[in-house]
């Protein structure tokens, strides 16, 4: 499968690429990145950024996709989608010369791109496992910036589950899966192996059934309610450690 790992900024994407290929050595991920790309052109970036620099991108992203057919084993660090989040995000700020003239002019080149990639992984801003903002030359830690391309990221996931057919931004036909892994490292690990067998291929016979948006759906919200009912749990057990450590001083 060719796999997309998709992300506002300081969530741990490539952290988790590396686990990844850790739990399934028979992929692969390209050596050249998006982040040497953007500090060999010395382009300007997220706040900063301008038409040049999001063209750029978008085309560096769409070149390493196609690179790939669907067969082989590979995970990227982000795809078409995020180059154009930021290009909206950038529209929808007015910064620098970003119009909605380019907007439109990058959506059919990302809708046709991402038909080169077979599952997205979504890692989203949650209260579960934050993880630390750093400032790596080449990535926002503007807390602000990012809850903006988080939230942005999240319509898009919306559109995708309410029907994806009717997303402006996502092919109709060969439309990637889009798939929310959140918590640590470990627990995004776990998810990912719902759907992915030890072999690195999708588990079960038929490919659209395994990744049909409604079971996605029902099973992040299993591990959601696992997580709700773990919190209560603890909560449970600190209010009880709480009280015996108070009952000592007496």
């Amino acid at each position: 499968m060719r796999i997309a790992v998709s992300g506002t900024s300081c969530q741990g994407k490539s952290t988790f690429i590396q686990r990844f290929l850790q739990e399934w050595p028979m992929y692969s991920t390209p050596e050249y990145t998006y982040r040497d790309f953007i500090k060999e052109e010395k382009l300007p970036h997220s706040e900063n950024t301008n038409k040049d620099t999001q063209w750029k991108i978008l085309n560096h992203v769409v070149d390493t996709c196609m690179e790939y057919e669907k067969g082989d084993k590979v995970i990227m660090d982000r795809c078409p989608l995020d180059s154009l989040i930021y290009t909206i995000w950038a529209y929808e700020k007015s910064i620098n010369d970003v119009d909605e003239e380019f907007v439109n002019k990058c959506i059919p080149v990302v809708r046709e791109s991402l038909k080169f990639i077979d599952v997205i992984l979504f890692t989203p801003i949650t209260k579960v496992a934050p993880v630390e903002l750093v400032d790596d030359g080449t990535r926002s830690v503007n807390e602000t910036h990012i809850k903006e391309i988080d939230h942005l990221f999240k319509g898009v996931e919306q559109q995708y589950f309410q029907n994806a057919k009717a997303s402006p931004f996502l092919p109709n036909e060969d439309c990637p899966a889009i798939i929310e892994i959140f918590g640590t490292p470990e627990q995004r690990t776990h998810l990912v192996r719902q759907y992915i067998d030890a072999e690195g291929d999708l588990l079960g016979d038929n490919e659209s059934s395994i990744l049909d948006p409604n079971m996605v759906s029902d099973m992040e919200q299993l591990v959601r309610d696992q997580q709700v009912e773990m919190a209560k749990e603890k909560a449970v057990a600190d209010n009880l450690y709480k009280r015996i450590q108070e009952s000592r001083r007496y």
